[in-house]
Formats: structure tokens, sequence, C-alpha cells
């Protein structure tokens, strides 16, 4: 199966830290010449790549990755081995990893990926899965960190092969942390996508069992995060609660989003 990557560059950001003026770049040199090993205009291209393989085929084999250990229920969640995803996330780049770290320090409770089946017929079986990674783009360290690559996989099952595939980045506002000169920025990727494709495209399929998207995202959330499992209501609802109840509110302004990697 090939596959065809797309990764758009760097559309908007808080501090600009990705895109810096001449003056700037030779400011943070002066100031951190250890860190800033390079000239300006290499910096630059460092921080808007290119999918190292636009194209690339793939063996029914590779995406068995995406497959549950054992039997498994309409939404059940599962791991999956990093080994196996690391392939994919490297038609990106070579640097792609699973292993996430901040300022230097690993955060393995939200490392890794995994899966949830969230449909299934006699005849095909659709998988939805959720993978953290980062981007290690040179030697000196310097990181893209996306919110995450969510993903979905559909399943021929009589034929053991799959009909279609799709990983991407969210495309929410501020989806990607920037690290580097020792500094870090909140930015927006537009599109970066990896899409299988299809000659024939597949029929819609009338699923036996099944839960929503939403439903299955959440429960690949809740997943990684325990407080992702908290109901949240809107201001207006709170504000009557309050009134009612003759309780304050807590109330806590976030500069990004919670339920990701990128803040």
């Amino acid at each position: 199966m090939q596959v065809q990557a797309d990764w758009e560059p760097i559309a908007d950001a808080t501090y600009n830290l990705h895109q810096p003026t001449q003056e700037q770049f030779d400011k943070l040199k002066t100031r951190l010449p250890e860190s800033v090993n390079m000239e300006w205009e290499q910096a630059l291209a460092l921080f808007n790549p290119k999918p190292v393989h636009p194209l690339k085929n793939y063996r029914q084999t590779d995406f068995e990755v995406f497959l549950p250990p054992s039997t498994a229920n309409v939404g059940d969640i599962w791991e999956l081995d990093p080994k196996g995803i690391l392939p994919f996330l490297r038609q990106f780049h070579p640097g792609a990893t699973t292993e996430i770290t901040i300022r230097s320090h690993r955060t393995p409770k939200s490392d890794g990926a995994k899966a949830c089946l969230r449909a299934i017929s006699s005849n095909y079986a659709e998988i939805v899965f959720r993978i953290h990674a980062q981007f290690v783009l040179d030697a000196s360290g310097i990181r893209l960190l996306p919110a995450q690559f969510a993903g979905r996989l559909v399943l021929n099952r009589k034929e053991g092969a799959v009909v279609e595939f799709s990983l991407f980045l969210p495309p929410r506002n501020s989806n990607v942390d920037v690290n580097a000169f020792r500094a870090a920025d909140m930015a927006f990727i537009p599109r970066m996508e990896l899409s299988a494709l299809l000659s024939t495209p597949v029929r819609e399929i009338a699923w036996e069992t099944s839960i929503t998207e939403e439903e299955a995202r959440k429960k690949l959330a809740t997943a990684f995060y325990k407080f992702a499992k908290i109901e949240w209501s809107p201001i207006e609802d709170v504000v009557e609660l309050a009134k009612v109840t003759n309780r304050p509110i807590h109330a806590l302004v976030l500069f990004g989003a919670l339920d990701d990697e990128s803040c």
C-alpha cells in the first residue's frame, strides 16, 4: 500500500521562535553559543522541514502493529508497540521518537500510542488510534512536539487487508510545541498527515456494532490522562449552579490545551 505524506510549514506561533529575524538570531547566538551552533539560514530551513519520504510503500504486515494482541470488543483499548509505529512517523522525519522529553526530562506517563476498536461487521473492522511523539530535528536537540497524531484504519477481515488508513495532526490552533535555544514556543501547523492512496474507494459500511468516533477518541484521551474523565460544563451553567448551591466557582485559565502534548 502506498502512503502519501503531507507536511505544511508552521503558519503561526506565539513568539515566532521558528522564524527569527537575522538580528534576533545573532543575539541568540552571542548569548547562547553552545546551543546555537548553526547559521541563520540553516535555522529557518530546520523549522520548516518537508517529509523525508513524500511517498512510501508499506506491506500489509506493517499495519499489524495497529491490531489488538488478542480478541477485542468494540470500545476496548490496547497499547501499540512504539517500534512498529516509528516507521510511519519517520516517513515525516528520521528524528521521530515516541519517547517524549520536555526540558531534558522524560514524560513516560504520556509516552507511546494506544488504539480502540470503534466498529465491527462481519466483513470489516475500524480501529482509531492516538500517538504521542516528538521530532528531534538536529543533533543539538531542537524538537517539535505535536499535540498528538490521530489515526484511523479500516481492515477487511476476510482478506486480512487494510482498505483505509490515515494519520494526522489535528488542525486546531496551537497544535505543536517548538523547543529550541533553551526556549519554547506554541505554534500551528495547518497540515501534517499520512494518507493511503487507494485505487478503489471503500463503499459505506453497515456496521453491526459500533461507537461514535467521538466516543472512541474520548476513551483514548482518558487512557492517556485520568483528568480527561472530568465532565466539563459551559460557564453559563456553572454560574447558575453556583447560585443555586451557594458555592464558589474555582476557575482555571489555561494558556493552551490541557489534554494533549503541545502545552
